[in-house]
């Protein structure tokens, strides 16, 4: 029989925090900075617009690294719980898939500026297979960062690297612009040299992770057959209202985010600005936005995550407004609206994770988790052929009017139907061998002062 591992102290387990926290950090910030250096609404969409003028190509572009990163989740969710240490599902993948952003930027200075359809073929490969190795790491990454940070170490290292993140990419703004401006090194070469420099970070960012100390967390548990996983989502969603509100919203998140690539298509087409001046311009705005965002979310989260997730669709309906209103005033409007839409909208799926973790018990966690990262990922997936049709038939400004009501669509759903998880009332745990269908219960009506959806 293996030995038990001896229990740590309280003050052993806050130095195994202290010296985690440092490793985290600097794993988020590292990784922060290398998806900024090619911000999927800024550098992507218009390196993809210099290779077809298709807007439902350009859309997916945008939306490709969210749709590969949550669209996996729900299939890990059923298996991460068979090993019970999860730092080598973190570790491994991340080996093997930090290194595809170095080897695109290579691929592109190869095929030079007259093949647009093989590099737009190699981009697509290249950027799924990095957003899908983020997607397999999502789940276990949350479960170390759970086990092995407390509550309190892990708010202060999201709030950190956030912030550190952000202003580094103040701090790099204008040497993108320099980059993709005249003076920079041309097409396809200036995108190369973005590619290859996020390639890089991302590969250093790998390093990290191998020195993770991992605490026990929840003990092995078998896989599920697919039959009984496919009723656990079922009958979650039959019984709870709350979790049909949550999953609706943050399908309306997914269709109002779907005219995220094409703000700066919008910009560089119909208000005529370059791209060395819109790319770095929004980049910046948006930068300065999620820093000031992560501040204001970690006062007001920690006071009622719901007020946030409101208050940010409120604020994420400002930016087609916005966009809306540059059509004739020129770009001020929108450089406001990447403003307020980085202060609210760049946080937002910090606060939907918050929610979804504090609504479910232990055993619904990762099932809730997944369910709902894959419903919103199966809705981005479409969503930029919605996009994209909208924007090539009817224009920018219909695609931003309908990204408007998705946003208030689901700002009503949020101020009508959801609560504070701790406000709903919750059935006892079900025992560890009956399984986490029993774990969950209608709520009772009655007890909210909302009625159920």
């Amino acid at each position: 029989m293996p030995d038990t591992p001896t229990p740590l102290s309280a003050a052993e387990r806050e130095a195994v925090y202290r010296r985690n926290f440092g490793f985290f950090l600097t794993d988020s910030i590292l990784f922060n900075l290398g998806l900024g250096l090619v911000g999927a609404n800024t550098v992507i969409p218009d390196f993809v617009r210099h290779l077809t003028s298709s807007e439902v190509i350009i859309g997916l572009s945008g939306s490709l690294f969210m749709v590969g990163w949550l669209l996996p989740q729900l299939l890990v969710a059923r298996y991460v719980g068979r090993w019970a240490r999860k730092k080598w599902l973190f570790v491994g993948p991340n080996m093997v898939v930090r290194w595809v952003l170095l080897v695109l930027g290579g691929l592109v200075v190869w095929l030079g500026p007259t093949r647009p359809g093989p590099m737009l073929l190699a981009f697509f490969v290249c950027y799924g297979i990095a957003a899908f190795g983020d997607g397999l790491v999502g789940i276990p990454w949350a479960d170390l960062a759970g086990t092995s940070l407390n509550n309190r170490w892990r708010a202060r290292m999201f709030g950190l690297a956030t912030a550190v993140a952000g202003v580094s990419m103040l701090l790099i703004a204008p040497l993108i612009g320099l980059v993709l401006g005249p003076r920079g090194p041309g097409f396809p070469y200036n995108y190369a040299t973005l590619f290859a420099a996020s390639g890089a970070v991302f590969v250093v960012s790998m390093l990290p992770g191998l020195f993770f100390r991992e605490l026990p967390g929840a003990p092995a548990t078998p896989v599920p057959a697919l039959r009984d996983f496919a009723r656990m989502l079922v009958h979650g969603l039959r019984a709870d209202g709350a979790l049909r509100a949550f999953v609706l919203i943050r399908v309306c998140a997914s269709l109002f985010l779907m005219a995220a690539p094409f703000y700066v298509g919008f910009a560089t087409v119909e208000l005529g600005l370059s791209s060395s001046v819109a790319v770095p311009v929004l980049l910046a705005m948006q930068t300065i936005g999620a820093v000031t965002g992560a501040l204001l979310y970690a006062w007001l989260g920690a006071r009622s995550n719901t007020h946030y997730i409101r208050l940010a669709l409120a604020g994420a309906a400002v930016l087609p407004v916005c966009a809306l209103l540059a059509a004739w005033l020129g770009p001020l409007p929108l450089y406001l609206g990447f403003l307020v839409g980085g202060l609210f909208t760049e946080n937002l799926l910090s606060a939907f994770l918050n929610w979804v973790v504090g609504y479910g018990s232990p055993a619904q966690r990762p099932l809730f988790v997944g369910l709902t990262n894959t419903v919103a990922a199966a809705v981005a997936l479409g969503a930029p052929f919605i996009a994209g049709t909208l924007a090539q038939t009817l224009g920018y400004r219909a695609l931003f009017a309908v990204a408007l009501l998705m946003a208030l669509l689901a700002l009503y759903i949020a101020a009508r139907y959801l609560r504070d998880p701790e406000a709903y009332p919750h059935p006892e745990p079900a025992a560890a061998s009956e399984g986490i269908l029993t774990d969950i219960a209608p709520e009772s009506p009655e007890s909210l002062e909302s009625p159920a959806l």
